[in-house]
Parts: structure tokens; sequence; C-alpha cells
């Protein structure tokens, strides 16, 4: 690269340009950069690129991002970012599942490799593409599962270290382009708008940008590649070892392709570290606890089972009304209050499986999109029954029969909105709402009833008036929910499933105010998965309380959870359980809660009187990142980080977030900790 004229006018050390660079990258907003792929460039001939790959003797060289790829790169700004927050996190999840996948490959094509050393043939696995797309994608779950991939840390880590590339690149070719004075003289806001625009030009028509970006991170990848290599013992693989790894074995399984069709659809593709993304309105919560709290009745002027909605500014009923047929009204009524009684909790495990695939399918709220039954019975954790010779043989007629009578409960309820908030261009508008949740349509759009006949193998929907207002623009209302809510078992594990339901719920609600440490009421715990106090055996409520969040600690649902001031002396007295039932507990969520909802918290307003001051904050910001960031190391959750800095659990976390800056005291205590854990 020439030096600038400017550059040597101004006497400026050859090294100038990386260290004004790493001075002004400060100033640039936060970004990211999206790269859509065209699919049909991925397009393999798997047994070729083996061929070739070994050619160049550098299986583990395979390149994780080609530059003749047909990619499309956007720069999106933060902002942006945080009002289309769910799109932008499904284009995400798709470049990192595809990332993974091409790790998968690689490490794939390595275990053949070495397969070749040992047996000096080829693997037959190469003889059949549908074997070796099978070995792949369980690989993926192998790497997803059990690798350090399947930490968000190294994700963000990834992210951070991809930016800063970016920023250097793209400041040091302004510094050279327009010259150190005019760069120190622009505003934040003119750098910012002069870094998108070279940003957006070399992405768009420099293909040396493109191909240093390639470079650079399949250079990173690569690393990622040696490390999973060690990390798994792959050097020293034998034949039988290989063998397992690449799940196969010498007869061909006639069933990977039901495997990759009911699970790939929606594992890692359709959930961030195993969380769902499901509707969060008052509206579509109510329904959930509507199903499983079963508290129908009838009220005046209609027949039909109806529960009132009361949350926040949101009021209204919900009625089971059947699609109508040739029934008499008599018999349709007569079988909505059947129905009511019959509802489960899998009903409301199918309504969040729709929930989930509509929302990681559908491009707008209009469209019909398309699932398979067995899809709602795989994303529930459900096994397939093995058929002869340990192949598998299907779903059981029995469990493709629950989901039918889900789906036809589902279709049978109907909301009411009397008054309701929703957000019109950003301005929120009093509103009344009625519909169905989900509408079940053909391919031609015309309604049908559920039934075994055409729901055998598909099924086609969409979702109606009340939800699709609650999924647009700046009031969109989505939450993640823990897998783990759907794989529960419905009668041996019900509080863990409604538990992680309810949490859900709440997290996202308090999450604008980042108030996700807020204690709840032990008696608000209950009565929100529909639990009664045995009031003769008190203890076996709160024995079977306690097993359910300790459950959840353990299945990763939740980070930690403790009674606040609670004094265990006072279950030695007679009426203890009153006094527990208005106990305070406090439940923190996993780091991907936190870090997820990161972006919607409001921020606080920091008024900074000089520089003195604005410097400050930012020491005392940084002092949080670093003990979030240790925190995690130490796999500490933020309780027991406050039992060692001696401070409560809320406060540790808004000082993590910057929300609240800590005393000198204070302060003192966290260098004094994260110097120990440095050390």
């Amino acid at each position: 690269m020439q030096k600038d004229k400017n550059i040597v006018e101004t006497g400026q050390p050859n090294n100038s340009i990386q260290y004004l660079s790493n001075r002004w990258s400060s100033r640039i907003n936060n970004f990211l950069v999206i790269c859509i792929n065209d699919q049909n460039s991925l397009l393999h001939d798997y047994k070729n690129i083996f061929k070739k790959q070994k050619r160049k003797g550098s299986i583990t060289g395979f390149p994780i991002f080609k530059d003749d790829l047909n990619y499309k790169s956007f720069v999106i700004w933060d902002e942006a970012y945080k009002e289309n927050e769910e799109l932008f996190v499904k284009l995400r999840l798709a470049a990192r599942n595809e990332t993974v996948s091409q790790i998968a490959q690689s490490i794939v094509f390595y275990l053949l490799k070495q397969y070749e050393k040992i047996s000096s043939k080829s693997h037959p696995i190469l003889k059949e593409e549908i074997l070796i797309k099978d070995s792949i994608f369980r690989m993926e779950q192998l790497l997803k599962k059990n690798t350090f991939l399947a930490k968000q840390t190294i994700w963000e880590d990834f992210y951070s270290w991809f930016r800063l590339q970016i920023k250097e690149w793209v400041l040091e070719e302004i510094a050279v382009s327009i010259g150190f004075d005019e760069m120190e003289r622009l505003e934040d806001q003119e750098l910012n708008d002069l870094f998108y625009q070279y940003l957006s030009k070399n992405l768009d028509k420099s293909p040396d940008f493109v191909l240093k970006i390639t470079y650079i991170v399949n250079g990173y990848i690569q690393d990622w590649i040696k490390k999973i290599i060690v990390e798994l013992n792959l050097e020293t693989c034998t034949i039988e070892k290989i063998e397992n790894l690449l799940y196969i074995n010498h007869e061909s399984d006639q069933t990977t392709e039901l495997l990759i069709s009911t699970i790939r659809d929606f594992t890692f593709n359709h959930t961030i570290q195993d969380h769902l993304l499901v509707m969060n309105s008052a509206p579509y919560h109510s329904v959930r606890e509507a199903i499983y709290i079963k508290n129908f009745k009838k009220i005046t002027d209609t027949p039909w089972p109806s529960t009132a909605i009361q949350k926040g500014n949101t009021e209204g009923f919900i009625q089971v009304i059947p699609i109508r047929g040739e029934k008499s009204d008599h018999v349709m009524v007569e079988e909505a209050w059947n129905q009511v009684q019959l509802m489960s909790d899998v009903d409301v495990d199918v309504f969040d499986a729709l929930c989930s695939f509509f929302l990681s399918k559908a491009r707008n709220n209009e469209e019909i999109i398309e699932i398979d039954l067995k899809d709602l019975l795989a994303i529930r954790g459900l096994k397939s029954k093995l058929g002869g010779k340990g192949r598998r043989g299907g779903y059981e007629a029995r469990q493709s029969e629950q989901i039918i009578k889900s789906l036809k409960n589902i279709q049978s309820i109907w909301i009411h909105i009397n008054k309701a908030i929703v957000y019109e261009k950003g301005k929120p508008v009093l509103t009344t709402l009625q519909g169905r949740t989900f509408i079940f349509k053909d391919e031609n759009g015309i309604e049908y009833g559920i039934s075994e006949q055409n729901c055998r193998k598909k099924i086609t929907f969409t979702i109606d008036t009340v939800f699709a207002k609650y999924l647009t623009g700046s009031g969109r209302q989505v939450a993640l929910l823990s897998i783990k809510a759907l794989q529960y078992n419905p009668y041996r594990q019900l509080w863990e499933k409604r538990l992680a339901r309810y949490l859900s719920w709440r997290w996202r609600t308090q999450a604008r105010k980042g108030e996700f440490l807020q204690p709840n009421k032990t008696r608000t715990l209950l009565e929100s998965i529909g639990v009664i106090l045995n009031t003769r055996v008190p203890s076996r409520t709160r024995e079977r309380f306690e097993k359910a969040l300790d459950t959840l600690l353990e299945d990763e649902v939740i980070a930690s959870w403790h009674y606040e001031k609670w004094d265990e002396s006072i279950a030695d007295y007679k009426g203890w359980a009153t006094v527990w039932l208005n106990s305070k507990i406090i439940i923190e969520p996993p780091d991907i809660i936190k870090d997820q909802y990161r972006t919607i918290e409001k921020k606080q307003k920091v008024r900074v009187d000089d520089q003195r001051e604005s410097k400050s904050h930012n020491e005392k910001n940084i002092l949080g990142e670093q003990i979030r960031i240790t925190r995690k190391t130490q796999k500490l959750s933020l309780y027991q980080l406050a039992e060692e800095l001696e401070i409560s659990a809320p406060y540790v976390s808004n000082i993590e977030r910057g929300i609240k800056t800590p005393s000198i005291k204070i302060r003192t205590k966290m260098k004094k900790w994260l110097e120990k854990h440095e050390s």
C-alpha cells in the first residue's frame, strides 16, 4: 500500500495508521455484516470434493467460505438490528448453522482420510451421497453439543474479532484516501457515514476486499478445526472409532432420510442454544395458561366454554368454538365442553411448536407454511420406534393421533380482545381484535378442518388476525423458550414444563427494564402453573416445587435459584406454609437469555457533564464487562458471585450491564476479585 501524500506531510510515523485506526474504531457505532448466500451454490458433489482436497493434501484446510459463492452482504447498524431483531437473529443463526455444517464436513473428510491411511482403501461411505450427508449432519450435532462451539461466548468472540478487523481495514483506507487531518476534523456522525459508505462499496464492488475477508475468516475457522481435532482426540483414531464417529456401519441405513427430515429442520436452524423463538404477547400466553389450567366456564349470553384475559392493558376472553360443520349448535356446544375436559399440556407443546415453526419459516404474517406431522413429534423429543434389523420404523399410531387431537383443540380456540395496546409506526394504539390462533389452510388458501385424513403427513397453516397484530413493526413481541419445556414428560414432569414456560414469559416482560432478578412470590409461581397447596401435608408441595427448580437448574433452563430472606427455622413452627407461600424466590435466567435480551433493555440516560466524567463512566462500564466475562469463565452464577462480593445479585447484574455505578468500596472489592481469578 502506497503512503498517502497527506500522511507523509504530517510527519506521522509508519505505524501511525494502525495507531489512529485503533483510536478511531472506538468512535464507530456497533454494526453487523450479514452475508446471505445463494442456496443453490451450496450443492456439493461430496465425493469429488473429497478427492480434490486429498490431492491437495489438506483435508483440514477445506475452505469454509468460498470466494466464488454468490454472497450478498449487508451492513446493519445496531439501531436497525433492534428494530428487526428477530429477522436478523434468523439470518445470523442460518449463517452460524452453515459454518458449523462446513466445519462438520471438514472433520468428516479428515476422518475419511485417516481411514484410508489405516486401511489403505476408501471408506464405503463415499459410494452413497446420502450416507455422507448423514455423517456430516450427525457430526454437526456432536460439534454443537460436545465441543466449544456450543458456547455462545465463542461466537461472540468471533463476531467481535471480525468487526475489529473490518473496522481497522476500512478506517485505514479512509485515512489513506482523505488524510489524517481531515479524519481528525470529522464529527462522529460524519465518520460513521463515511465508514458505512466505504464498507458498503468494498463489499459490493471490491473482489480484493472480499478475498481478504475470506482468507482471514478461513484462517480463524481452521484454528477451530485444529482445536476440535485435538479436543476429540481424532489424530490417533482406530478404524472402530472412525466408524463410530461417522455413525456408519458397513450395511446401508435406509432410514437416514427420515432422521434428516424429522430432526434437521428445527435443531440449531430454528433454535438459539436449545431455545425456541415463540410469541410473547398477553393473548398468546393467556391461551397457553387457559389450556393447561382449564379454567373455562359458562358466561352470560354465550354457551361456549370461556375464560377471561386480564393481563396489563389487555382485556378480553378466550372461547372454545369448534369448526362449524353439518352438526347442530347443541352438538357443537357439547363437543366444545368435551374438548375442554380433554385439553392437556401436550396441546400447549404443539401450540408452541406451531408458533416456533411459523416464526422460523414464514417471511410475512400472511404466508402459509408447510410442516410434517412428524416434525411436531420430533420437536417434543419423541423417538420413532425401531423397525426390523435395527432400522427405524416411524412413530406409533397413538403418538400421531395425540398430535391430531391437539391440533383440533388448537383450531377450536377463539380470542376476543375488547381492549389492547398495539404499536403502529412506533406509536401505541388502543384497539379491539378477534380471531383464531392459527388457521389451517391448504395451498389454495382454503381453510380446512383438522382430521386424520388431511393431516396424516403434511400440515399447512398460518396465523390469524390477533397474533399477526403482535408481530408487526416495533410492537413485535417474541421470546426465547427452552426446548426442554416441550420435551419434559407431560405427566411426570408437569411442574418443570409449566415453570419453564412461565419463566420464559416473565423474563421477556422484564427484559426492557433488565430486571431479570426481580423476586417471584412463591404463591404466584404456584398459581401460574395451576398448583394448589396441599394443606394437609404442605411439605409435599414444597418438596415437589423445589425439586422442579432443581431439575430446571440441572437442565440449564435456569442459571440459579434461591429464597430471598427466608429463615429455614420458620418451617419448624405450625402455620409455616402460609409464610412460605408469601416468601420470595430469585430465579436467574441462563446467560443466553440475558445476552439475547440485552439489546432491548431500556438504555439508562447517563448525563455526562464533561470529558472527565465521560472517561470515568467508560472505565466503570469496562469494569462491569470484565466482571461478567470472568464470572462466565469461572462458571459462577450471579448469586454465587454476589455471595463472594457480599452484595445483592440484582446489584451485580446491574453493574455488569452498566446500569449501576458501583461505589468506591464495591469497586475495590471487584478489582481484588478480578485480580484473584486472573492471576
